[in-house]
């Protein structure tokens, strides 16, 4: 009787957590789901169009000899303080 009855509430917590967890995972995807339309809604944006152009315009300049230069001097040159 009393192992029934352990096994019992063992089967509960597991019950209990298995429908945590989907609840969780439901949850994370609507997270994610939103995640994205707001991405998609700022890159389709003003200041998301004037950054990916900015960005692609940096790639493509990235083995520019001042663009190197540029970088390694100023570019890090704040991070290093910090650590």
């Amino acid at each position: 009787m009393l192992i029934a009855n352990l096994i019992k509430k063992q089967q509960q917590r597991v019950a209990n957590n298995a429908l945590q967890w989907q609840q969780q995972q439901k949850l994370l995807q609507a997270e994610k789901w939103l995640l994205k339309q707001r991405s998609l809604q700022f890159l389709g944006s003003t200041p998301g169009l004037v950054l990916s152009f900015a960005a692609g315009a940096l790639m493509q300049m990235r083995h520019n000899s001042i663009v190197k230069t540029v970088r390694s001097t100023l570019g890090f040159s704040w991070l290093r303080q910090f650590l």
